[in-house]
């Protein structure tokens, strides 16, 4: 990973961004991904409501099951100021709810690492009511195309562990859940799984990687109640996730977490 490419991307996409429920309001980091994808091979497809929706090509031209990565752009109400910055040696510190994977997916899509059948949604209202996932699904279930989704967020999971990342609200098959795990367990770096329901983890997961708690809602609750097969990969933080303060991230998580999703867009 070139981490200064990655620092100039986290830095540019570090704004403000609020909706109220219906639409957005505040829509400087929106701004800033349009910027950044301006000349890449992505385009914006729709832009309506709570959620922006890129992909390379219209969505009736993609062939056969769409892959939707869900990284929501919302800022919680109680922050009024973004930032990113070195914490010491090993971390970087900043409001990373959620720009930290905005900044994660930003970076595979200028790279052109995924595939085709991959589109991005960037949504709204994931601090309230998750209206972006709601809205995004029914447009996608509108224009015919049915798809799984990949929630991307951060999590004060795994963070004791010193965890890369972690799976989490398994919504899923259990053979995409399986394929998942393998990759998790292909990838050589500690990672933990954290279920929808502590009382059935799926046997596919080691027993050594299981926190047995449940899963903090986020998106991913939303699209399994409209009906879509999805989990979230999660990046381990610690600190107040909803304060000006900033929240820690570990840089050697970075580049773990964004193979880890590169290789689940390849194996899907």
């Amino acid at each position: 990973m070139d981490e200064n490419g990655f620092r100039k991307i986290l830095n540019e996409v570090s704004v403000l961004n609020y909706d109220n429920g219906k639409k957005f309001i505040n829509t400087d980091r929106l701004d800033a991904i349009s910027r950044l994808l301006w000349n890449s091979s992505y385009r914006r497809i729709n832009a309506q409501g709570l959620f922006h929706l890129y992909a390379k090509a219209p969505l009736g031209d993609i062939r056969g099951e769409i892959l939707l990565i869900s990284s929501h752009v919302d800022c919680h109400k109680n922050i009024t100021r973004c930032f990113a910055q070195e914490y010491g040696s090993d971390c970087l510190k900043g409001t990373f709810d959620n720009v930290l994977t905005n900044a994660i997916v930003l970076q595979l899509m200028l790279e052109d690492s995924l595939k085709a059948n991959v589109v991005v949604a960037f949504t709204g209202d994931e601090e309230e009511d998750s209206n972006g996932a709601i809205k995004v699904t029914r447009y996608l279930k509108r224009v015919g195309r049915n798809f799984r989704a990949v929630v991307l967020d951060v999590t004060d999971m795994g963070w004791s562990e010193a965890c890369t990342f972690t799976v989490e609200n398994d919504f899923c098959s259990s053979f995409w859940l399986e394929r998942i795990i393998r990759c998790a367990m292909e990838s050589g770096q500690d990672w933990k799984f954290v279920p929808s329901d502590p009382a059935h983890v799926p046997m596919a997961v080691p027993l050594e990687n299981i926190i047995r708690q449940e899963a903090e809602p986020d998106e991913s609750w939303e699209y399994d109640e409209q009906g879509v097969e999805c989990f979230s990969l999660c990046i381990p933080t610690a600190g107040e996730m909803h304060s000006d303060n900033g929240i820690l991230v570990r840089r050697n998580a970075l580049e773990p977490y964004m193979k880890m999703l590169r290789k689940i867009c390849l194996v899907q």
